[in-house]
């Protein structure tokens, strides 16, 4: 069963546990939450270095050229040869 704000703290202290360790129990959620949101933004982080590190040292040496056709002019506009 849950314990209430006015019941008596479980830890035996005699005050009631919103005067006891309801506080502690939150500050420990909050602890998590931000450890949580700390572990989430260096994943995201370490994703975007990453992604502008690929972006900068893209390389495009697979692509090979059509060959050439003896007196013929490749069009990179249209993607064959005139």
């Amino acid at each position: 069963m849950k314990t209430g704000r006015n019941d008596p703290c479980p830890c035996g202290s005699g005050k009631k546990y919103k005067a006891c360790c309801l506080g502690h129990k939150q500050a420990s959620d909050t602890f998590g939450q931000k450890l949580l949101m700390w572990v989430v933004l260096g994943i995201l982080g370490i994703g975007l270095v990453v992604g502008i590190s690929r972006f900068l040292h893209y390389d495009d040496s697979y692509i090979q050229e059509p060959p050439k056709e003896e007196g013929k002019v490749w069009s990179e506009e249209h993607q064959h040869w005139h």
